[in-house]
């Protein structure tokens, strides 16, 4: 079992979830543009999104934390997926009034310092769509590598196909150009 320990950066507390946060989480949840590139459906109601909070608070699989701006959830940041040979990957979401305002970024170098420092993590392994440029950008800049992409990957939850794009980042790599980052 994971408890996810509270983060801080300049502007967020990355915190674990309480079911308080269920609308906020419901928000960016059920917006189209949102979810337009993730590879499940969005929320059609809050329901949904309550059974997925509790599960998150019962389960504790995995870290899970709650980016918090001072004026409640604005998005979130899981670890989803232990890999072989002490690799990671997470996921992330950020409400879309949000966007380009270097949250997301903010919270990601948070947590892959814990990840790599605290929790002795060698890797990180993440996969996007590969239309999704904003996000794809987000993972260059903190150097994750292309690996490559792969066409024709089916997402079943939403009957599409699509390219992925699979990128890799070395807990060396991070710690190197972590300094550059000016966080």
């Amino acid at each position: 079992m994971k408890d996810t320990p509270v983060l801080h950066t300049n502007r967020l507390v990355l915190r674990p979830f309480s079911m308080d946060d269920v609308p906020a989480v419901y928000g960016w949840c059920s917006s189209l543009e949102t979810t337009r590139y993730l590879f499940w459906h969005p929320h059609r109601d809050v329901g949904v999104t309550t059974r997925l909070v509790e599960n998150w608070l019962r389960k504790k699989r995995n870290y899970s934390w709650a980016l918090d701006n001072g004026g409640g959830a604005i998005g979130e940041l899981q670890l989803i997926k232990d890999l072989p040979d002490r690799g990671f990957e997470i996921g992330y979401i950020l409400q879309e009034e949000s966007w380009h305002q270097g949250y997301m970024r903010e919270a990601l170098v948070a947590v892959l310092s814990f990840l790599f420092e605290e929790q002795g993590y060698l890797y990180s392994y993440e996969e996007t769509d590969e239309r999704n440029l904003a996000s794809r950008k987000l993972l260059e800049s903190l150097g994750y590598q292309l690996i490559g992409n792969k066409p024709g990957i089916y997402i079943a939850k939403k009957d599409e196909t699509i390219t992925e794009s699979a990128y890799r980042l070395t807990k060396e790599t991070f710690l190197e150009k972590r300094a550059s980052f000016g966080e």
